[in-house]
């Protein structure tokens, strides 16, 4: 008996209603809704957006304890909504954030996120509901680069108004490889079908003449028996630069020479700062060696330009030292200081730091034309129907039909457009409809999505052709669900968890293999132990999970000279992962609409059954030597 309140008992079965969050719980609030494996966006308990992972670069978040902080999500680009009213005293405009409604209330079931944004002195109420297609079966419409925001605007007023909505986004395209390279950001206002959609893209440099290359300037290397000029503050870094990897660290690499800057010294939860002697800016580049932690402003490298932060760079909580580069052409003649920061305490706090050297190369992992770098793409934010004429904005540099706007990649600038100003009478609503796309093709395996669109003008236009009948069938998906007969607190539990397919965990490759990381940024591979217990997508797009066993499981990752299946799709072997193969191919079949699966897998299936009875050394009908299982170590002797 565990003595559990008999009312609270009953209250589980209660079909209760839908949450509603709001004031201080919506700070560590994020949804997932962007296109099942086609790039991550949160929507966050304000309404704006966050933890854009859209641009193809690698996110790792860290392990053990950094999983489990509340944390608040960055918003990396700019972008959002505002609700502007025309009344008789006057015309007010206000964003749709926490910061213009501290009231918003968020409801979050997946794959829709509702918000409702009201004040007692504004005349209008809105409600956004923020959601990618989502329909159970139909893997296309299911794996779009967009994300639909439907409108609902309310005069809760006494008078007749006008309202119309506004939305923004900032060109990122190049969003990561800018600083390190050169052309222009392009911006454009296209009128297409009855659609109006904010085009962004990049344009190549203009050609001009060759550079003389200068002798680069070595600011540190981190060599010496002290740090010379530099200044020391705290205890993290001790009194000298340190050869390598320190006790209880793990392997430090990537640095360059013998030694390296690594506040570790003394472990995770010492502090300090190295800053450097003052310097003149005279190369076109500061390069730099970083590793360890990834913690902004706490573990980091920064640059100050007569005495003002102008760039920070932190690791990735890894201890492999990488190559990152600044462009400083716009800041030539110059005095700069480097500060290397460490006040972060516990789990990665620390970083390690070398060459940093200033230079007219640059040196970064962003090589090629920029049309090839991984994330050169379009980014579109489009609109139903025509908008009104250029919108001066605060929130927004404006933008007319027709205009081509092109300026430095290294420069930030958000356009915007704006829906046409409806009459609204006493409670009286109207709609508005936008949606925002996106095209970065140059993932190292490309997307699937790369097989139907050129570009995210083309994703735009198919979702708003089709808005009816996409948002028709994710609302009767979520209709369904919640109108069921199982409790609210329940759905939302099991629900939830299925919203990882529209994270980065996920990829869908261009040749139409689905993949996964095992957690986020982390152990690759879509793993055969733990995605052993992951059914959801198996049942709601058994295509996705059809394309795993085909080509990974009983394609590069299956060995048919023994029938091992690599379970990270290498020549490893887990043996729950090994017999689930087996359990997840028969799942397959039971979910494929004829024998087409089983009949092309078949012989695989049996040599990978019969990989396992080999592990049976003695014959009696147990597994008794090594099973690397999904708790990461081995068992031996007989197990279930």
């Amino acid at each position: 008996d565990k003595k559990l309140n008999a009312d609270w008992i009953a209250s589980l079965y209660e079909k209760g209603s839908s949450r509603v969050c709001k004031g201080q719980e919506l700070s560590t609030l994020g949804m997932p809704v962007g296109g099942i494996a086609a790039g991550q966006l949160y929507l966050l308990g304000d309404g704006t957006l966050g933890c854009w992972q859209i641009f193809n670069e690698h996110h790792f978040t860290g392990y053990g304890a950094d999983n489990y902080a509340n944390n608040t999500f960055d918003r990396p680009v700019d972008q959002g909504f505002a609700v502007t009213v025309e009344t008789s005293s006057g015309t007010e405009t206000r964003k749709l954030n926490i910061e213009d409604f501290p009231e918003v209330e968020f409801i979050g079931e997946y794959p829709i996120g509702k918000l409702t944004y009201k004040s007692k002195d504004f005349p209008v109420e809105v409600i956004m509901e923020a959601f990618s297609p989502y329909v159970p079966l139909n893997v296309q419409d299911s794996t779009l680069p967009a994300t639909l925001f439907e409108f609902q605007v309310k005069n809760t007023s006494s008078e007749e108004i006008k309202v119309r909505i506004e939305g923004w986004l900032e060109n990122a395209v190049c969003h990561h490889s800018a600083d390190y390279t050169d052309g222009s950001r392009v911006s454009e206002l296209l009128e297409e079908n009855d659609f109006t959609l904010l085009k962004h893209s990049v344009a190549p440099p203009e050609n001009t003449k060759e550079e003389t290359i200068r002798e680069p300037i070595v600011l540190a290397d981190f060599e010496g028996s002290d740090y010379g000029n530099w200044k020391v503050e705290g205890e993290a870094f001790g009194n000298a630069p340190v050869e390598g990897t320190l006790p209880g660290q793990q392997t430090v690499s990537g640095y360059e020479g013998e030694g390296l800057a690594n506040s570790f010294v003394g472990g995770d939860d010492k502090t300090g700062k190295l800053i450097s002697p003052e310097f003149t800016i005279d190369r076109n580049f500061l390069n730099f060696l970083i590793g360890g932690g990834g913690h902004k402003g706490e573990t980091c490298l920064n640059l100050l330009i007569d005495g003002e932060l102008v760039k920070s760079e932190t690791g990735k909580n890894n201890e492999k030292l990488e190559w990152r580069s600044w462009s400083l052409k716009n800041h030539q003649g110059k005095s700069g200081v480097i500060e290397i920061v460490d006040t972060k305490q516990g789990g990665w706090g620390h970083v390690n730091v070398d060459q940093i050297v200033l230079s007219d190369v640059s040196k970064h992992p962003y090589e090629g034309p920029i049309e090839k770098l991984i994330d050169s793409g379009t980014m579109v934010l489009g609109c139903r129907g025509k908008v009104s004429d250029a919108t001066e904005s605060s929130n927004f540099h404006s933008i007319g039909k027709g205009d081509h706007i092109e300026f430095p990649i290294h420069e930030k600038k958000s356009f915007g457009l704006s829906s046409q100003s409806v009459s609204l009478k006493p409670q009286e609503s109207s709609d508005a409809t936008f949606v925002l796309a996106w095209h970065f093709p140059n993932h190292p395996n490309g997307h699937e999505y790369n097989n139907r669109f050129s570009d995210a003008v083309e994703v735009a236009n198919y979702v708003l052709a089709n808005r009816d009948r996409l948002s028709g069938d994710t609302h009767l998906w979520h209709k369904t669900l919640y109108d069921s007969s199982l409790p609210h607190w329940l759905i939302d539990r099991l629900h939830s968890t299925v919203s990882t397919l529209a994270t980065g965990t996920c990829q869908y490759w261009e040749n139409g293999r689905f993949w996964a990381w095992e957690g986020v940024g982390c152990c690759e591979g879509t793993c055969t132990h733990v995605w052993n217990y992951a059914h959801a997508p198996a049942r709601l797009f058994p295509q996705l999970e059809r394309s795993a066993r085909t080509m990974q499981d009983f394609g590069a990752g299956f060995h048919p000279d023994t029938g091992l299946v690599g379970f990270r799709s290498n020549d490893a072997y887990a043996a729950d992962g090994q017999c689930g193969t087996v359990l997840k191919a028969y799942r397959e079949h039971l979910m494929s609409e004829g024998p087409g699966f089983l009949e092309a897998n078949w012989p695989k299936i049996k040599k990978a059954l019969e990989y396992s009875i080999d592990q049976d050394e003695n014959d009696d009908g147990l597994i008794e030597n090594s099973q690397h299982n999904t708790f990461d170590i081995n068992f031996f002797g007989p197990n279930t």
